[in-house]
């Protein structure tokens, strides 16, 4: 049953609609709904699109349309589609022996580059980068959807469809939101749906001034769904807490319907050392108490936060999985970072890291750069559906000191003393630990 606010959407008729879609609203069921009311009366499915940001979102959004004519596709399916079944051009894309010829940095430079249409300066490494992609007859993600915009410009019989859905829309370069305007015909009606406050991918050019430039650009209709079906009130107490901190164009603040409290808990520990054993000891708890480690998700800013609790965990018989790309289906315990959790749930999460210029980074100078690291920290933590814990390291291996993340106390939530920490392993009552709501 949809709830007053995705019922509005559902059935609004504006052509250009911006949807501001809460962490854990529902969006993507308003989506699935709102595409198959428009079949229901008489929209032919194959001139629909829904665009997801992942494969994985776009297999799950196909089997809850059910419907197979209607196009799901990330905008780099649907440009090597177009390229490669419509206009029959002949390439391969590139793939990893090439990739490695050039550092991360160096590709990263390359993607921004183009994403933002040629627009910033030139990488070093550029000309000899497309010089080996031209060699060897090969595209790149980006030019996927730089010959696409190129070839929607020249063959209008391209533009198919009356109705276009973007999800995740925070998410759009540049690039991609130049490609999805020519995708539109005169009388295309489009419906974007995101949220400002998950915005984190800055780094490949995304940009959540994507949002207003459509907005603008549109005179799109903007609605709201503010009610979050997935995290306990406590946890999106704490979220909404933090992400207030943030210069916003779009100002929400979600609305908890769950009737359980749930907890958030800060751990602060001497070392990663003692941090790992703790953390197994929790989980072990945890699967004691009847929570599969499943249900369960380690994440983290960088991966050398967690080296140490990957060595421990391996020692134990808990069963746990590393994520390197999409998720895959697996009865342990999940480590991803906070960039691959994106999109997903669980009902335990132990973001790990928590410390000053962890998250945030070091590398960050800028105050949009420290909003960037509070979205990202606010994704990290509206991943869970009743258990939080924030954990934080006083002493690496080499002994650098560290101070506990300005997020945490964003956050408003209370640091528990190592010595009281056995007490909580039982997850029992930690009343006098927490500040109440």
């Amino acid at each position: 049953m949809l709830n007053e606010e995705q019922m509005k959407v559902v059935y609004s008729n504006d052509s250009f609609i911006f949807l501001l879609a809460g962490a854990g609203s529902g969006k993507t069921r308003v989506i699935v709904e709102k595409i198959k009311r428009h079949i229901e009366e008489g929209v032919r499915p194959e001139s629909i699109l829904a665009i997801t940001f992942t494969r994985k979102s776009s297999e799950e959004m196909k089997e809850r349309i059910h419907h197979k004519k209607v196009r799901v596709h990330t905008f780099h399916q649907l440009a090597y589609i177009i390229l490669k079944d419509e206009l029959k051009m002949t390439f391969d894309v590139i793939h990893d022996d090439l990739s490695r010829q050039f550092t991360h940095e160096e590709l990263l430079a390359v993607t921004n580059y183009k994403n933002k249409l040629y627009q910033t300066k030139k990488p070093f490494v550029y000309k000899r980068y497309q010089e080996i992609l031209k060699k060897n007859q090969l595209l790149d993600f980006d030019d996927l959807l730089l010959n696409c915009l190129k070839a929607l410009k020249t063959h209008t019989h391209l533009k198919t469809f009356d109705y276009i859905f973007v999800d995740e829309f925070q998410d759009t370069n540049l690039l991609q939101y130049t490609l999805l305007k020519e995708l539109l015909k005169k009388d295309t009606k489009l419906f974007a749906v995101g949220d400002p406050d998950q915005s984190i991918y800055h780094f490949r050019g995304a940009t959540p001034q994507i949002i207003d430039l459509f907005i603008k650009d549109y005179n799109a209709s903007l609605y709201q769904l503010t009610y979050n079906y997935r995290s306990a009130q406590t946890i999106i107490t704490a979220a909404n807490r933090l992400i207030e901190r943030n210069r916003r164009t779009f100002k929400k603040r979600l609305q908890p319907i769950q009737a359980d409290l749930g907890k958030v808990l800060s751990f602060r520990f001497i070392n990663d050392n003692i941090e790992a054993d703790n953390i197994i000891l929790l989980i072990q708890s945890l699967t004691k108490k009847g929570i599969q480690p499943k249900q369960m998700a380690i994440l983290y800013r960088n991966h050398f936060r967690v080296y140490m609790l990957l060595t421990k965990l391996h020692e134990t018989s808990i069963p746990f999985c590393i994520h390197k790309d999409y998720l895959d289906q697996t009865e342990g315990v999940h480590l991803l970072t906070i960039h691959q959790a994106k999109g997903l749930e669980f009902d335990v999460v132990f973001l790990v890291g928590c410390e000053q210029h962890v998250l945030p980074s070091t590398q960050i100078n800028l105050k949009s750069s420290l909003e960037e690291e509070r979205r990202l920290m606010f994704v990290g933590m509206t991943r869970a559906k009743q258990l939080l814990v924030l954990t934080h390291i006083e002493y690496d291996q080499e002994n650098h000191h560290f101070t506990s993340s300005i997020f945490i106390r964003e956050s408003g939530v209370k640091t528990i003393p190592q010595r009281l920490i056995s007490d909580i392993i039982s997850l029992g009552d930690d009343d006098g630990h927490q500040k109440t709501n």
